[in-house]
């Protein structure tokens, strides 16, 4: 604090300390993280917990690094990241390797998002290639309430899942299942008899696959044009400030997430400190809640330049000390977003739109949350179905310089937040056929060592299902089959196809 503020004077004035008697006078003063109530001295807490971890961890690397052989690396795995508790893109400073433990649903709860969520997070972070260095291999549990062993070919595709979004290595937590304490229903490869079964066996199978075709998918490079923006600093905020119960950062960044996986759309994350921002035609922006005004510059600049921003509600409000700024709302954003507002309100219970002009059907509607905006110069493109907040936009659409900037006023539904984007990603030309495929499919692409095009089909269903290949002529690495443009390809339940383009 001493080195960050210089004097008490400093953060009395920024944080509004006098408010309620809270003034420090001394840095004797400063009280514990237990019973604090003002949000931006909570805030600053969390950054200091995340720097104890961040040095802490620096100073082991530094260590390791003094007796290592120059054939191996520092590595550290993350469990279930992004995790507001640590500050990720500064630990991997340290580090020449992340990797990340991912756990998952299994079963007809497997649908290959929680471990791409986690991969593409983990190699955004060092912005390449990641080790995952724990994942499911059997049923898993602190108990033996819930143990769901996985379908046949489950185990396989998710290795897959994982080296289509750039792992190198996928190993399991762990080899066998173990006999006693609190793991003892965290299965492993092998179970409590310790001899070959089902699982073993088809952890063997992929093996031998990637000793074969290995070389050809190791060192998978993405080129996403899509990004979501992560800030701890806004989880945080918000928690400090709820405005609701159900919702909150995570769920909006999740469901943003979750929208562009199953519309088959590739994305990175960046963060508020990236400068990296023009690479990406769209950038996705859950409530950015607590942000310097050198952050919203840089995302109005981003949109000056011609990119698309799809901005969440509650952007802009406060800044990086968690105050409340000055200016109307949303603050430095609002030239850009070409709208202002003054007035918000909490809903009690879901509101419809009018006329359901993103075709949501019975998901068109929103809730919690409502900003009563006003437009300046954006174009509303819908809004409340209600006697009162009928006359406030919920979405708007701003052209502004080059690019566009779509402003969610409001908690959107699934389905409405999924087709709002899919609109933004049409207008940016970033739709095509990879979003007609079968609702169970998904598609990674990116190139291997040899630069060669890499395609990977999963299919996350009991089912059979059947799809037009759209891409150059190549083969199937796994059958060593051919693969012509416009082929019609059947690809079995729980089953993976890798063309690799020639």
């Amino acid at each position: 604090m001493k080195s960050k503020f210089k004097t008490t004077d400093t953060f009395n004035k920024i944080w509004g300390l006098n408010y309620w008697g809270q003034r420090l006078n001394d840095w004797s003063e400063l009280p514990p993280r237990d019973g604090i109530i003002n949000p931006g001295w909570k805030l600053e807490w969390e950054r200091y917990s995340q720097w104890m971890t961040t040095d802490f961890l620096a100073w082991q690397a530094a260590i390791v690094n003094e007796y290592k052989r120059p054939d191996q690396f520092v590595m550290h795995d993350f469990a279930g990241p992004p995790r507001p508790e640590v500050n990720e893109s500064d630990v991997v400073k340290s580090l020449d390797i992340a990797a990340a433990n991912p756990y998952h649903g299994t079963q007809d709860q497997f649908d290959g998002e929680a471990s791409s969520y986690v991969g593409d997070y983990v190699r955004s972070l060092k912005q390449t290639n990641y080790l995952i260095t724990e994942t499911n291999a059997e049923a898993i549990g602190w108990d033996s309430k819930e143990q769901f062993p996985p379908y046949d070919g489950q185990l396989r595709l998710d290795v897959y899942t994982h080296s289509a979004s750039g792992a190198n290595m996928v190993e399991y937590w762990h080899r066998h299942s173990i006999h006693y304490g609190q793991e003892t229903y965290w299965k492993g490869v092998l179970g409590h008899d310790l001899t070959p079964g089902r699982a073993y066996d088809e952890v063997s199978r992929t093996a031998h696959e990637l000793q074969r075709i290995g070389p050809e998918i190791v060192d998978i490079q993405r080129k996403n044009q899509v990004a979501i923006l992560y800030s701890n600093d806004s989880y945080y905020g918000i928690e400090f400030m709820k405005f609701s119960d159900r919702v909150n950062y995570r769920t909006i960044l999740r469901q943003m997430y979750s929208a562009l996986y199953r519309s088959n759309v590739g994305v990175d994350f960046v963060l508020p400190e990236s400068k990296n921002l023009s690479a990406y035609k769209v950038i996705l922006v859950p409530p950015l809640y607590v942000a310097s005004d050198a952050v919203l510059a840089k995302l109005v600049d981003y949109v000056k330049g011609g990119g698309n921003l799809v901005l969440s509600f509650k952007s802009g409000f406060c800044n990086e000390y968690s105050t409340v700024r000055w200016e109307m709302a949303p603050g430095p954003l609002r030239n850009a977003a070409g709208l202002h507002y003054q007035e918000f309100s909490s809903l009690l219970r879901p509101l419809a739109l009018k006329d359901d002009p993103f075709q949501a059907g019975a998901e068109n509607r929103v809730s919690d949350w409502a900003e009563m905006l006003i437009p300046d110069t954006a174009k509303p493109l819908t809004s409340y179905d209600h006697p009162f907040f009928g006359k406030y936009p919920a979405v708007t659409r701003n052209s502004f310089g080059k690019g566009t900037l779509t402003y969610e006023g409001t908690v959107l539904s699934d389905k409405l937040q999924q087709s709002v984007l899919l609109d933004v990603l049409k207008q940016a030309d970033l739709t095509g056929p990879d979003q007609d495929l079968p609702r169970p499919v998904r598609v990674k692409h990116g190139s291997n060592r040899a630069g060669k095009t890499l395609h990977y089909y999963l299919n996350y269903s009991n089912d059979p299902q059947t799809f037009s290949y759209a891409y150059h002529f190549g083969k199937d690495l796994l059958s060593q089959t051919a693969v012509d443009q416009g082929q019609q390809i059947a690809i079995k339940p729980w089953d993976v196809i890798i063309v690799e383009e020639k």
